[in-house]
C-alpha cells in the first residue's frame, strides 16, 4: 500500500468538495480504516475525544478532536445515526474521483492510503515509532513498520540526491 506525500494529501483535500472534506480529514487525522470511519456515530465522541474500537485485532484508541474537524464532528454528534452514512465502496469511489481530479496516481487513491499517510507523515515529522504504533492502535510494532516504508519515489529521489541528477 502506498502513502500520499504531504503535497498529494493537500491536493486531495483541495479537490474534495466541502460535503466530503470532513470525511477525508477525519480518516487522515485519526488513521482510520474505512470500516471504522463509516461506522462512527455520537457514541464515539466522549469529552472532545474520538474513541474508536479498532478493527482487525487492534487496540482501542482515544484521540483528541483536532481543530480542523472538531466543530464538524461535534455538530454531527448532535444528530442521530452514522456520521458518514455510506458504504466502504462509496468512500473508495469518491477518493478515486477526488484523487483523479487532484492529479494523484490512481494506485495511491484508496481509503487505506490515508491510514498509511497518517503513519508515514507522522514518522517524517519526527514522531517516534512507539507513538505511531499507539496512535494507530497497533498491537505489534511490526505492523507499524509497514506503514513507515519509503515509497519508490522517495527512494529514487534519495538516490538521485546522492549520485547527482
Amino acid at each position: 500500500m502506498k502513502s500520499l506525500t504531504k503535497t498529494e494529501l493537500d491536493a486531495l483535500l483541495a479537490a474534495t468538495p466541502e460535503s466530503d472534506k470532513l470525511l477525508l480529514q477525519v480518516a487522515f487525522n485519526h488513521g482510520l480504516r474505512v470500516s471504522e470511519l463509516v461506522n462512527l456515530d455520537a457514541s464515539n465522541i466522549i469529552d472532545n475525544h474520538l474513541v474508536v474500537n479498532r478493527l482487525k485485532g487492534s487496540r482501542r484508541t482515544t484521540q483528541p478532536l483536532l481543530p480542523n474537524e472538531k466543530d464538524g464532528l461535534l455538530a454531527l454528534a448532535k444528530q442521530s445515526g452514522k456520521f458518514f452514512p455510506m458504504s466502504r465502496w462509496t468512500v473508495n469511489r469518491r477518493i478515486k474521483e477526488y484523487g483523479k481530479k487532484a492529479g494523484i496516481p490512481e494506485f495511491k487513491c484508496h481509503p487505506h492510503a490515508l491510514r498509511h499517510t497518517t503513519g508515514r507523515l507522522g514518522y517524517l515529522a519526527g514522531i517516534g515509532i512507539p507513538e505511531i504504533q499507539k496512535y494507530l492502535g497497533h498491537v505489534s510494532g511490526s505492523n507499524t513498520l509497514i506503514y513507515l516504508e519509503s515509497s519508490e519515489e522517495d527512494a529514487c529521489n534519495a538516490y538521485a540526491a546522492v549520485v547527482g541528477k
